[in-house]
């Protein structure tokens, strides 16, 4: 049912608002960093570097990494490790089909995702707000996809500290596109750091009977993960203008999970996807309040759930490369 007007899921956000907190960008080398009331909580790697093969590879596409504001440390994986191509809140596909290729734009085999510059880099109101300009091409400098990237982040009552919206519009510039690949190697995704404790990662369906390799379109989903001594839970929100049709990873113990979209796009065809993360120290946001971001984000007033909670399946080896 729709909202005659966004003010009751306002209103229920209000209980869950912080005090007037600061929000401020701060430039490093490579990455912009969000502050709120002084303490980092996220960076935008845009670092694009060639030199040397090694560097290439740390910086092949640009990502978000999300930080405990309480000790400064990162709660989501960079390169390296196992599938260094999974790092923090990232985005692509593995097999972009141009021409009767299929380029991979997940792992950057076929290609690089390069940041070009920011449209807007704000921090006012409470809101940081950036604008990212990115260029995806294949390994012959050839322009594939184009995107603009915005990333609105926002402090969020405790237990939560973060909310990312994740709003972004690729343009298909090579010719016409097959935006595909399956939910393990597609879509926007968020990965939790390698030192992971593996038998501590939780999944949460708003389902009474998930079937997570076989549902789709979830209204969201849920990871809850452990880093030594602490917790951290995350919930991504669709949002129904997205396609249709759309599966979750969401299984895998060394946390990584999120929304695998696809689509066709004709040469100069665009596609547009909007997402919300709501980040947490000690476990997952109530219910409660998913739901009521959920409502503020979409327009939508969402059903009552059942919330059920599935741990994660073994992760198998990596096959070593020949």
């Amino acid at each position: 049912m729709r909202l005659p007007s966004l003010l009751a899921s306002l209103f229920a956000l209000s209980a869950f608002a912080t005090a007037s907190p600061q929000v401020s960008l701060r430039p490093g080398e490579g990455a912009l960093e969000v502050l709120v009331d002084g303490k980092v909580v996220a960076a935008y790697l845009t670092a694009n570097d060639v030199s040397t093969p090694a560097r290439a590879n740390e910086t092949y596409k640009p990502y978000l990494r999300v930080v405990d504001p309480v000790d400064g440390q990162a709660i989501t994986k960079g390169p390296g490790g196992t599938y260094t191509h999974h790092r923090g809140i990232f985005f692509g596909w593995m097999r972009v089909g141009l021409e009767g290729q299929k380029l991979d734009l997940w792992s950057m085999g076929s290609g690089r995702q390069v940041h070009t510059g920011f449209k807007q880099q704000t921090a006012e109101r409470g809101l940081a707000r950036l604008v990212s300009t990115i260029e995806w091409s294949d390994k012959k400098g050839r322009l594939i996809l184009s995107e603009e990237r915005t990333l609105d982040l926002s402090p969020l009552a405790a237990p939560g500290f973060l909310r990312v919206d994740f709003l972004t519009t690729v343009k298909a510039e090579a010719g016409d596109l097959a935006l595909e690949a399956d939910p393990e190697h597609g879509g926007v995704h968020y990965r939790a750091p390698q030192e992971v404790i593996a038998a501590k990662t939780n999944y949460y369906f708003p389902v009474a009977k998930p079937l997570p390799h076989k549902d789709v379109d979830y209204p969201w989903v849920g990871m809850t993960y452990a880093l030594g001594e602490k917790t951290f839970g995350v919930v991504e929100i669709d949002h129904p203008a997205n396609p249709r049709g759309t599966r979750w990873s969401a299984y895998r113990d060394y946390a990584r999970f999120g929304a695998y979209p696809r689509a066709n796009l004709k040469k100069g065809e665009t596609l547009s996807l909007k997402y919300r993360f709501l980040v947490a120290r000690g476990g997952l946001v109530a219910t409660e309040v998913i739901q009521a971001e959920q409502a503020a984000f979409t327009g939508v007033k969402p059903e009552p759930v059942t919330v059920t909670e599935l741990k994660a399946e073994v992760a198998a080896a990596p096959k070593a490369k020949k």
